[in-house]
């Protein structure tokens, strides 16, 4: 049970409490007053133990003492001013002592008053310090324990990241192809991130020595559209270093780039994907709002940096040597053992469906005459021309491959004779029109084409590719430069 500290002070006034010394004191000048006219032996030549003159006493000390009590010692300060004015005029009026002892009384009143008062204001200002002291520790205690707070949920937000990062990396093991582990990259680092309007991954054409965009995310589609990156990921590229803007618009070192989109993001988070000395790619954040992101952000997004560079550089390795393996390196086109794989595939999915598939086999008109006039740089010139003019008039289902020297050899899945030979002629009329330069010479060649169609034409793969072969000899025996389908 809590006890109950007993108070020093006896009533409580509106300044405060009553000293203990008070209430004894005045009492005893009330009885002394109230005795006084009894009293033989203390009566003077003047009026003091005078009835009227002692119940003026003891009823005006009530009075104070009441007052003091009930309204505080303000107003009894306040009372025995005006008793002591009153006193004073009436001794000055009637030359009565009576009256001067009694001012003498009412002075100490007062000042007794006056004095406690003073002592009241004193404490109250000290309880005031005390108080105000009081309150600055609890706001500094709570401020402090606000900072913690803040420092604690940082904490633990950047051990999630960390958490996060390293199931990211674990991820990114298993995956098997560029695109899926660029788009893996750019959604963890938009969702970490947490405040990008997008995020975008650019890989670095090292032919051309451009950005070439290769996945993205944002809340708004019509963001991502920077294929080969805006000017602040080639400033990034060029660098090799991140690049953290608060505002576009007031950056010096871009102030000369005009805002040519209302697209334009106003904040850029951006950061090089380096392998060794060597920039592989840039991993940008934007947002259409300034001061989105800060420092910490930028450390972050150079950790997803050096973990997807990591993969991206093995893929990227991986997929050159596949391709190394699967498509010949001056045409760019597949090789002649893809080719036949391929083509193997097709003839027993296209027996097995009863569907189609047609053969164009092509080759060069005086191809040895060209590389004996102009050199073999120029030979290379006009095959790999050649074929990016095949390329062009191909679907993407169908497969072009070099197939020795300066043949090429095209699967058509789905065609039938009719479309096989609209797309040959098609080759053979853009390479008859197309001219080719080297050392500033302009020349022209053109090439014989055979087309062969299944199930026009039925039998093996092999033997199908030997008809195809006859029909180009065909168009070379009548005069070169022609389709021919017709055995």
């Amino acid at each position: 049970m809590t006890r109950i500290r007993k108070k020093r002070f006896f009533s409580i006034g509106k300044e405060g409490p009553l000293p203990p010394f008070f209430l004894p004191i005045v009492a005893f000048v009330v009885w002394f007053l109230a005795i006084l006219p009894y009293v033989t032996i203390l009566r003077f030549d003047f009026y003091l133990s005078d009835q009227l003159i002692a119940a003026y006493y003891f009823i005006s000390y009530l009075v104070l003492l009441f007052a003091w009590v009930l309204s505080g010692p303000t107003v009894a300060a306040v009372l025995s001013f005006l008793f002591s004015a009153v006193s004073l005029y009436i001794f000055l009026v009637t030359k009565e002592p009576a009256f001067l002892l009694e001012l003498f009384f009412y002075a100490v009143f007062y000042l007794s008053a006056v004095s406690f008062l003073s002592s009241v204001q004193k404490k109250n200002n000290n309880r005031q310090i005390v108080k105000e002291k009081l309150t600055e520790d609890i706001h500094w205690t709570q401020a402090e324990a606000s900072r913690k707070d803040v420092l604690k949920t940082a904490l633990n937000k950047k051990i999630d990241r960390l958490m996060n990062l390293r199931e990211f990396s674990e991820e990114l093991k298993v995956v098997k192809d560029v695109q899926t582990a660029s788009q893996r990259i750019v959604k963890e680092a938009y969702e970490i991130l947490g405040k990008a309007d997008a995020c975008i991954l650019y890989l670095v054409n090292e032919s051309q020595q451009q950005l070439s965009l290769v996945a993205g995310q944002s809340s708004n589609d019509a963001i991502v559209k920077e294929t080969n990156g805006t000017v602040f990921d080639q400033w990034v590229m060029k660098k090799a270093k991140g690049l953290l803007i608060a505002d576009t618009a007031n950056d010096f070192r871009f102030s000369a780039e005009p805002l040519t989109t209302a697209s334009r993001p106003r904040s850029v988070c951006a950061n090089p994907m380096m392998t060794g000395n060597k920039v592989l790619g840039v991993v940008s954040a934007s947002a259409m709002k300034p001061g989105i992101f800060n420092t910490e952000d930028l450390r972050l997004l150079d950790i997803f940096s050096d973990l997807g560079s990591v993969t991206l550089k093995n893929l990227l390795l991986h997929a050159r040597m596949e391709e190394m393996a699967t498509h010949d390196g001056l045409t760019g086109l597949y090789l002649n053992r893809y080719f036949k794989e391929r083509f193997s595939e097709e003839w027993r999915s296209a027996d097995d469906r009863r569907g189609s598939f047609a053969l164009i086999m092509m080759d060069v008109d005086f191809f040895k005459k060209c590389n004996d006039t102009y050199g073999h740089s120029a030979g290379d010139i006009v095959l790999k021309n050649i074929a990016s003019i095949i390329r062009s008039c191909l679907d993407f289902k169908d497969c072009a491959a070099r197939y020795g020297g300066e043949e090429f050899i095209v699967l058509l899945p789905d065609k039938n004779k009719k479309e096989a030979m609209a797309v040959a002629e098609q080759i053979r009329s853009k390479i008859e029109a197309h001219p080719f330069v080297f050392r500033r010479i302009k020349a022209r060649t053109t090439v014989s084409l055979g087309v062969v169609a299944y199930p026009e034409k039925t039998g093996t793969d092999e033997a199908l590719l030997r008809m195809a072969d006859e029909a180009l000899y065909r168009a070379k025996s009548l005069g070169r430069n022609r389709v021919c389908g017709d055995l």
